[in-house]
């Protein structure tokens, strides 16, 4: 668990722990896509705890870690898979991949940092060496490249951006 800095006009701090699919479900409605995600290899959650304890702590944010996708167009460029058959690219990224699938934030604590920050964690904490993620509105909501992650735009401009972030490389900066 780790507390991270709030700004000064917030009465409290903000915990980063795992999380479960119910606190999952507490805040899945703010996100644009319906539904859960179709796998989880993982949830952290930011709490937010009050100073003033008569007040009820409340989940501020949610990000979920899935596994990837057989097939990705970008993830084969980027790691230059196109060569090899699909089994090879399927064992590749379920041994060097996971996907970040959601990133929620309570309307609450948008423009608070959290998104960052919790992509952060996300990849700092991720098992495996390469975390990436598809971003339908990454063009507009930079939290990935601000966590760190590198940005691939797609030819077409109406598919998602990828992001991925390489945890051997961050650990030698």
């Amino acid at each position: 668990m780790s507390g991270i800095k709030v700004p000064t006009y917030l009465p409290g701090k903000f915990l980063i722990e795992h999380a479960t699919m119910a606190d999952y479900h507490a805040l899945s409605r703010f996100h644009y896509r319906a539904g859960k995600p179709a796998t989880v290899a993982g949830m952290w959650r930011v709490r937010f705890v009050y100073r003033n304890r008569s007040s009820r702590d409340q989940i501020a944010a949610i990000g979920v870690l899935s596994y990837p996708v057989p097939c990705c167009r970008e993830r084969n460029l980027v790691f230059g898979l196109g060569g090899l058959r699909y089994g090879e690219k399927l064992a590749f990224a379920n041994r060097e991949l996971r996907t970040i699938s959601r990133v929620i934030v309570h309307p609450v604590f948008r423009a608070t940092g959290l998104a960052t920050l919790l992509v952060r964690h996300l990849c700092e904490n991720c098992p495996t060496r390469y975390v990436e993620a598809l971003a339908t509105m990454g063009r507009v909501h930079p939290f990935f490249e601000r966590a760190g992650m590198t940005r691939t735009d797609p030819d077409d401009p109406r598919k998602p951006v990828y992001y991925h972030f390489d945890r051997r490389s961050a650990c030698r900066l």
